[in-house]
């Protein structure tokens, strides 16, 4: 069992991987035509395309499937892992337990990237970035509604500098404390 389990691990690691790897690709407007492309285009085309039928997603610059099929598979992933740790120190495995482990760790993984989202949309602040850039507008998008709301609560703004993305980085930064206080 424990054989087969970690069989499994590797290869929704390995299509983790063939999803970035696709996401990357369409960045650089690759040949359609390479024997390549066209495999990763087959091989994640019937998970992306559930996703972007049965999940309504808002409409962005921003592709939001290949996020939430990587963030599915992580926390398959890491039920796997837990899983197969339980079985191997001969623990009694629970499901339920294991699939909410499995769901905590990846909201602390969504916290740590919007964290990360944040501090690039700060830094991005103090240079002036090329609006019509795709990557600033697409960092733009995926802040501005969090840091809208925290500068209309509290007045955040002091001598030029805002403070919003300061506390929103506290507050993520204790979401995911509790989080981990939850799991342990």
């Amino acid at each position: 069992m424990i054989s087969l389990l970690t069989l499994l691990h590797y290869a929704i690691w390995l299509y983790m991987i063939a999803v970035i790897v696709r996401v990357l690709l369409t960045w650089v407007n690759p040949d359609p035509w390479n024997p390549l492309v066209r495999f990763l285009q087959r091989a994640t085309d019937p998970a992306l395309s559930f996703i972007r039928r049965n999940i309504p997603l808002p409409r962005s610059a921003i592709d939001l499937s290949p996020i939430l099929l990587i963030i599915g598979l992580a926390m398959i992933d890491t039920f796997i892992l837990k899983t197969t740790a339980d079985l191997s120190l001969n623990l009694p495995v629970s499901v339920t337990r294991n699939l909410l482990y499995a769901f905590v760790i990846a909201i602390q993984s969504i916290l740590r990237i919007y964290m990360i989202i944040i501090i690039i949309r700060a830094v991005i602040s103090w240079v002036n970035p090329d609006p019509y850039n795709f990557l600033v507008r697409a960092v733009y998008e995926l802040t501005e509604p969090v840091l809208y709301r925290v500068r209309r609560m509290l007045p955040v703004s002091g001598g030029g500098f805002d403070f919003s993305p300061v506390i929103v980085i506290i507050l993520i930064y204790a979401a995911s404390s509790l989080l981990a206080k939850v799991v342990y």
